[in-house]
């Protein structure tokens, strides 16, 4: 009897295997299994295989959040003020260049002006030396020439011909006796009226000197 029920229970384990045996092989022709889901079924049936990998690997990866508005108007923000930081100092040390080429352009012109002014009055006090040393140089001729010729043509050149601030500096000059002639050359109204205007002008040097 136990004989008979022991050749039944391995019949059945058989056909069991078997049946097992060609599910597994027509899961292997179909695709539904290969290597990688059998060793996967290895490791559920020795409890090795965790049960939340499928959930990881089947969820999708979780996005970064994208960054917040606020910073990048915070960047924008310094940027800009960087910007008008770097234009306010460039404007800066453009004005103070300026600045100092203006001053620097206004001591050239004041310098200039100072050497031309001290020029022109270089000039004109060489101009007067010149002047002075050119009348002293005529008075002397003149002088000489009315001292030698003859006393009436003298008369009439000193009266016709000088001014009378010359015509006094040259009888104040002139040798007394010289003088002396010219003024005894003096015969008509006219003349006397001359020489007596040269006369008073002699006096009034005289008595401011």
């Amino acid at each position: 009897m136990l004989k008979k029920l022991y050749h039944g229970v391995a019949m059945l384990a058989l056909i069991n295997l078997f049946a097992v045996v060609g599910l597994v092989g027509y899961l292997f022709v179909s695709g539904r299994l290969n290597q990688e889901r059998l060793n996967q079924i290895g490791e559920v049936l020795r409890g090795e295989y965790p049960a939340d990998r499928e959930v990881a690997t089947t969820q999708p990866a979780a996005t970064r959040p994208a960054p917040q508005e606020s910073q990048v108007e915070i960047a924008d923000d310094q940027a800009k003020r960087e910007l008008y930081r770097l234009q306010a100092e460039w404007l800066k040390n453009e004005v103070s260049q300026r600045q100092t080429l203006n001053e620097s352009v206004q001591l050239d012109v004041v310098r200039r002006l100072e050497e031309i002014e001290k020029r022109n009055r270089r000039f004109e006090q060489e101009k007067k030396e010149f002047e002075k040393q050119s009348e002293q140089e005529g008075f002397t001729k003149a002088l000489e020439m009315y001292s030698t010729m003859d006393p009436k043509l003298a008369k009439d050149l000193l009266k016709t011909k000088e001014k009378d601030a010359d015509v006094v500096q040259l009888l104040m000059r002139m040798d007394p006796n010289r003088r002396t002639k010219i003024l005894n050359a003096c015969k008509s109204a006219e003349d006397r009226v001359w020489i007596r205007r040269i006369l008073d002008q002699i006096q009034e040097k005289n008595d401011n000197s």
